[in-house]
């Protein structure tokens, strides 16, 4: 794989590759990217994705330059991103991008001597928070992730990590999606899959759930709704199922829910970091 721009760029037999490597990591470490070099580039703010990035490549040898704010970067004299691109280019291995814009990575990969991975692009897409999501549900479900039934509550026009993990489980076979939010905030309806359902009360589904995934109102993109989930409406769920969220938290899910076994939600950096392992080293190796 030369970038990771997308979710469309992920075939069926390198997710479930990276999924089955993945659950074999349990914290190891190597040197497997011994003598290469990631740049995070993140022209927006970034603790968990960074962290992890950072995290996955140190744990297998490698070294990492971190740009975690572009306003101690050349970006803040002007510098286009695909000058930016070819500068880091030259001195590293793979760019993580993060940015504000849909379709910058796209200008990105277009000039980049490395592979480009998408760590985020505004409203647009975060492929490698989709990897480890799906993780999450198919290492919580028996390695089974067909014919479920997802919940997602919050802010579903802004929030890209949702658009990635729908375009991914609309993939396969008898998976249908509650979508929960304000009216003003509902999921795009040119990308809403056929089996789904809407409404602005969650009272309506939740306890026919399977996976929760709730997230947080996109403030930095205008939304200024306020919500949360009580405990009483939490514990109407199953209990098999399992309840995400790809943080970080404001006020969506109390914390006295934390420590209920279907809150996987801190176990998903886990699993983000075990992916993010095996995809850098399969990128760079």
């Amino acid at each position: 794989m030369q970038h990771l721009l997308s979710v469309d760029d992920m075939k069926e037999s390198f997710i479930f590759d990276l999924w089955s490597k993945a659950s074999d990591q349990k914290d190891g470490f190597s040197d497997v990217l011994k003598n290469k070099i990631l740049t995070n580039l993140f022209y927006e703010p970034s603790t968990r994705t960074s962290s992890s990035f950072y995290s996955a490549m140190v744990r297998q040898g490698g070294s990492v330059i971190p740009i975690n704010n572009v306003k101690f970067s050349s970006a803040i004299k002007g510098e286009s991103l695909e000058d930016t691109i070819i500068t880091m280019g030259t001195m590293s291995d793979c760019i993580v991008l993060r940015h504000p814009e849909i379709g910058s990575v796209d200008k990105a990969a277009k000039v980049s001597s490395v592979p480009i991975i998408n760590a985020g692009d505004g409203e647009g897409e975060h492929p490698t928070q989709t990897l480890l999501d799906g993780f999450t549900i198919y290492y919580n479900h028996k390695k089974n992730i067909d014919n479920l039934r997802i919940t997602m509550v919050g802010d579903l026009k802004n929030g890209r990590t949702v658009k990635s993990l729908v375009k991914l489980l609309s993939r396969y076979s008898g998976n249908y999606f509650n979508f929960v939010s304000p009216k003003d905030l509902r999921f795009p309806q040119d990308s809403i899959p056929k089996k789904s359902f809407e409404t602005d009360k969650i009272e309506n589904v939740i306890a026919d759930t399977d996976v929760l995934y709730v997230t947080r109102v996109q403030t930095e993109r205008g939304s200024d709704h306020e919500y949360s989930l009580s405990t009483e409406q939490l514990n109407l769920l199953p209990k098999n199922s399992i309840v995400m969220h790809p943080l970080p938290r404001v006020n969506e899910i109390p914390r006295d829910f934390d420590n209920d076994p279907r809150a996987k939600y801190f176990d998903q950096m886990i699993y983000g970091l075990w992916c993010r392992m095996v995809l850098l080293e399969g990128i760079m190796s």
